[in-house]
């Protein structure tokens, strides 16, 4: 399992690209399972189960969707497996890394005036944040063979859709 993260930890800090994974079923599904769960934890911190629950399922196939019809478009169809492989195991990886700023900044937020814990919580959100698109960029660069910055545009799509996509259902959720 150790050895998997470091694998993982490698794509994030872009040592490594999706082609350097196994193409394995068992793998995808050990990620799916690592971006899920994780993913259910950051969700836990602000919302009841049912609605966490809800945003991790939409979450994980909305990205296995997206990027289906990216390698569908480009006929490339046969990197499907290594590549959400990557974004799901880079995913959780890059949630577990941001999961104490998660935690600190509620606390931080609540005051009243700007402190300085909460312009460096800030900070080091947005940092994490441009890492993230930095490493969804650096994989799907490799999985459609194209340069990093058309790699990080086609991350920014997603994370666009995808905040799109969940916010429209959560509103019409809380709205109905």
């Amino acid at each position: 399992m150790i050895t998997l993260f470091k694998r993982f930890l490698d794509i994030c800090l872009l040592r490594m690209a999706p082609q350097d994974l196994p193409a394995s079923s068992f793998l995808l599904g050990l990620s799916l399972l690592m971006y899920a769960a994780v993913s259910l934890m950051m969700g836990l911190q602000s919302l009841a189960p049912a609605p966490a629950i809800s945003l991790t399922v939409v979450d994980t196939g909305l990205l296995a969707g997206l990027l289906w019809v990216l390698l569908w478009i480009r006929d490339m169809l046969s990197r499907f497996q290594q590549a959400l492989t990557a974004l799901y195991g880079a995913g959780a990886v890059m949630q577990l890394i941001a999961t104490p700023l998660v935690l600190w900044q509620p606390a931080v937020v609540e005051a009243e005036q700007m402190t300085p814990g909460m312009v460096l919580a800030s900070v080091l959100l947005w940092l994490w944040l441009l890492w993230n698109l930095v490493v969804i960029g650096h994989i799907l660069r490799h999985t459609v063979s194209t340069i990093l910055p058309v790699g990080i545009m086609l991350g920014l799509l997603y994370v666009f859709v995808s905040f799109s996509v969940t916010r429209s259902i959560f509103f019409s959720t809380a709205a109905g």
